[in-house]
């Protein structure tokens, strides 16, 4: 058997190595340097972390809106949004029960602007288009959450830890490690589609499964990184932060730059989905500030059932 039959499994592995240590930096980095600079870590986890494990998502999405498949780029987001809901923070509940400390404030602000972007794709592309007023509306809520955030940030300051280190040596390891992550979540996504297309499965099933799958795995194994480390706030905040950058930065970029029809079953079906996924994750986590491991079995139960319907539903 030639080499190149072994190339997407040789991929694939690498990928999930590069993902496991990139996490791992990541977490590191950015948790000392929230110390640091006085910062919290849910805060970190929403702009720095979540930025960073989204770029994959971006990179898909912007692509895919180039060559004008808009059902890729939208599905590749909003797929990614219920598995980061469900799968990995089901997981990483598995692994160690979530605990979020004084943050139901910050939650329900981070719902809001993560059910809100889903909430207008739905209403004003309701017929299977997105149109560009419709993804500069997008930009616009993710800018203004962004704005609150950072202003948040800078009057709940917890004030500043000495930690080990100087904040370039943590803000370089938090860098590299968001490469090394994007790198990784790059390969293992190639290999995927290419062992996936070589098992005659669908453009459609890949895209809103494998694909979102794919895109999901630097929050997952950032999150599961950041739970074992009993940094639960960055977790959730990585999570929520991320489904903020995807609907609002990454879909609202990639319709601008060319506006185009998506698949209405997208919008009817997969994107309700995500507002209940939402509200189900939120009404968990504000209950008690934590998801406990029976919550988290549940949530992969049902993100089990999802992505057997995206299956036999195909596309």
């Amino acid at each position: 058997m030639e080499f190149q039959e072994f190339l997407p499994w040789v991929m694939v592995v690498v990928g999930i190595v590069g993902l496991g240590q990139g996490a791992s930096w990541l977490v590191d980095g950015a948790s000392r340097l929230a110390l640091r600079l006085g910062v919290s870590p849910m805060v970190v986890g929403l702009v720095v972390v979540g930025f960073g494990t989204s770029m994959p998502e971006f990179a898909v999405s912007v692509r895919a809106a180039l060559v004008g498949s808009g059902g890729l780029s939208l599905g590749n987001a909003v797929g990614s949004n219920i598995m980061n809901l469900l799968l990995v923070l089901g997981v990483a509940a598995v692994l160690r029960p979530i605990h979020v400390v004084g943050g139901a404030r910050v939650l329900r602000r981070d719902l809001v602007f993560g059910l809100l972007p889903a909430i207008v794709i739905m209403a004003a592309a309701w017929s299977g288009f997105i149109a560009r007023p419709v993804a500069v509306t997008l930009l616009v809520i993710f800018t203004v959450f962004i704005i609150v955030a950072l202003r948040q940030a800078q009057t709940e300051s917890p004030g500043r830890t000495v930690v080990a280190g100087g904040p370039w040596r943590h803000l370089g390891l938090t860098a590299f490690g968001i490469v090394v992550l994007v790198a990784g979540s790059e390969m293992m996504v190639r290999g995927g589609i290419d062992i996936a297309r070589r098992f005659g499965i669908s453009e459609a099933v890949i895209g809103l499964s494998l694909m979102a799958f794919g895109t999901s795995l630097p929050e997952l194994a950032t999150s599961v990184t950041a739970a074992l480390k009993g940094e639960s706030e960055i977790s959730i905040g990585n999570v929520l932060g991320s489904n903020i950058f995807n609907l609002g930065l990454v879909v609202g970029t990639a319709f601008t730059i060319n506006p185009s029809t998506v698949p209405v079953f997208i919008i009817r079906q997969d994107m309700p989905l995500l507002i209940l996924a939402t509200f189900i994750v939120g009404k968990i986590v504000i209950r008690d500030g934590k998801i406990s491991r029976g919550e988290g079995i549940m949530m992969l139960v049902l993100v089990t059932a999802y992505v057997a319907f995206v299956m036999i539903r195909g596309g």
